[in-house]
């Protein structure tokens, strides 16, 4: 019960404070207690009301002060004393060091009751406020159940808490993004003030527990005031934002924040269970279909038309898996409960499916070990598999530079058989895994891409090692400016084709500079670079030398 209310009861009527008025609003009463020791501080809570005739402090004036910071320390609501009991006088440095300290002093000697009555009638009215407290608390919650129960979304709930406080509400998710807002943020005056929250929010730590705060340069200035609520499931799930013009926000009107956060987390609960149970389905249908569990066409079809797979439509898998970066493994290392790692795999699964949806393709998630698997409906026209390719490496990048994880793509044939999923899975498996091989971090790695380097190795290191450098050596023999640019030239010639044209666009040069570095190639080495065997053997040594460079790979 905050001290302002219980001054206004008649309880404490003709009680008059005489010190520290700011600090009235903002204590909160827990308990009341009555001095009878000269150590009774050492008893004192926080919360504690102190009731006192003085008797103790009455010849000791000088203890005073000493004795309201020390209050004050353990975060005593107030003290309440009768000085006309023992003619006793408190001293002005007294006075003023509870107001520097907003520490409430309260002169109780034109009361008539004593301090026992006064004791007992302030119990009293605080197991009344707590019990009223209690009923409305159930009310608030009741409510707010049957609104879910009826099948309200978080917004109906959010619009209903503003409505009983008066107030504009907000609703943020794990990452400061508005999930939810009341009405009040429709108006043109309003509507910065959640972006200004989210980003206010992003600066401070996480918090499980409620948080009072100010924002001094907020706007509209007279919503600077924030009640926050942290929202829970089995993990973190955001916070529940109260903006008021209030330091501090009633005792009902902070419970009825309490009980709509208490069912939101419920209601969140609820959601995130049925998405687990729907989610499993699908998991176990994939974990069938590729591990061969299911060998008849028309069952998969049946089974899986919910999850886009039709008979000969052309699709393929994408198979994507966090790297295992230095900050992963000490994750990992940490006794990570599997309710965290649980919560992490989920993140990071809305993750891709966010970049996913971005990339306009059809497509159906599922995860299946460590790994996440992506089933992707290939569109029949005007397929371009390089540019997809280009567009995934770029989300790769974002996903790298948003959330600070590595996560890296392999990808699989494209199959027009549904049963052929398992294969297209295995591909991209293979894939994924020989990007890992080669030391890549977030990265795209095809499956045709991979056959070359496979097979290479298999080869003894220095056999791959003297094969490059014959078949180089004749470029090596330059100056380092002069070999840098005639094999880069020569990389890019053979990725394009052999189109000259296509060569100079990707290397940002003119075409005559390409024709004068392929001839003096061809002068140096003596071979003609077209011919389909020197051009064989130019592509093997550069598929080579990424293994070269890679003294840790394994051959």
């Amino acid at each position: 019960m905050l001290l302002v209310d219980l001054l206004k009861s008649p309880v404490f009527a003709k009680a008059e404070i005489i010190a520290g008025m700011n600090g009235i609003a903002a204590q909160d009463v827990s308990s009341i207690n009555i001095m009878d020791a000269p150590d009774i501080v050492t008893f004192l809570k926080k919360g504690d009301l102190l009731l006192t005739n003085g008797y103790i402090l009455k010849d000791r004036p000088e203890v005073m002060i000493d004795f309201i910071i020390d209050m004050h320390s353990k975060g005593c609501a107030g003290l309440a004393i009768k000085t006309k009991r023992f003619s006793m006088s408190i001293p002005q440095e007294v006075l003023e060091e509870a107001d520097r300290l907003s520490f409430p002093i309260i002169e109780l000697s034109m009361l008539e009751t004593t301090l026992g009555e006064l004791f007992q009638q302030s119990i009293s009215l605080m197991l009344e406020t707590k019990t009223h407290e209690l009923h409305y608390a159930l009310t608030i919650h009741k409510q707010f159940s049957d609104m879910v129960m009826q099948g309200n979304g978080l917004e109906r709930i959010i619009d209903k808490l503003a409505e009983i406080l008066d107030t504009p509400v907000l609703l943020l998710n794990i990452k400061h993004q508005i999930s939810a807002a009341s009405s009040h943020f429709s108006s043109v005056q309003m509507e910065r003030l959640p972006a200004f929250a989210a980003e206010a929010m992003a600066l401070l730590p996480s918090s499980s527990s409620p948080l009072s705060l100010c924002f001094t340069n907020i706007q509209p200035p007279y919503y600077r005031h924030i009640e926050l609520f942290p929202i829970h499931t089995y993990r973190h799930e955001g916070y529940l934002l109260a903006f008021s013009d209030a330091h501090a926000m009633s005792g009902l009107s902070a419970l009825a924040v309490e009980q709509a956060a208490h069912v939101i987390g419920l209601e969140m609960t609820k959601k995130q269970a049925v998405k687990e149970r729907s989610r499993r389905y699908k998991n176990e249908f994939f974990s069938d279909l590729i591990e061969g569990h299911m060998s008849a066409e028309q069952e998969v079809l049946h089974r899986g038309s919910k999850y886009g797979l039709q008979t000969e439509a052309t699709a393929f898998i994408i198979v994507a898996k966090l790297d295992d970066s230095p900050a992963h493994r000490q994750r990992n290392d940490d006794s990570a409960t599997e309710e965290r790692l649980n919560a992490e795999r989920d993140a990071y699964y809305e993750v891709l499916k966010r970049e996913f949806a971005r990339l306009d393709v059809p497509f159906v998630m599922f995860t299946k070990n460590d790994v996440f698997g992506i089933l992707v409906q290939q569109p029949e026209d005007s397929w371009d598999e390089a540019a997809f390719i280009k567009r995934l490496a770029l989300a790769s990048e974002r996903i790298y530079t948003d959330e600070q994880t590595g996560l890296s793509f392999g990808i699989g044939n494209p199959f027009t058989n549904v049963l052929d999923l398992g294969l297209s899975f295995k591909e991209a498996l293979k894939a994924l895994q020989s990007g890992y091989l080669l030391k890549r971090k977030h990265f795209v790695q095809s499956y045709q891409t991979m056959d070359v380097s496979r097979l290479l190795r298999m080869l003894p290191y220095e056999e791959l090692r003297r094969f490059y450098e014959e078949a180089l050596k004749d470029l090596f023999n330059k100056e380092e400016n002069d070999q840098n640019e005639l094999l880069r030239t020569l990389r890019c010639f053979y990725d394009n084709h052999c189109q000259i044209i296509d060569t100079a666009k990707e290397l940002f040069i003119h075409r005559n500079t390409v024709i004068y570095r392929l001839e003096k190639c061809e002068k140096l080495t003596g071979r003609r670079l077209k011919d389909p065997l020197e051009s064989f053997r130019f592509r093997v040594a550069f598929a080579i030398e990424p293994l070269l460079k890679n003294t840790n790979t394994k051959i």
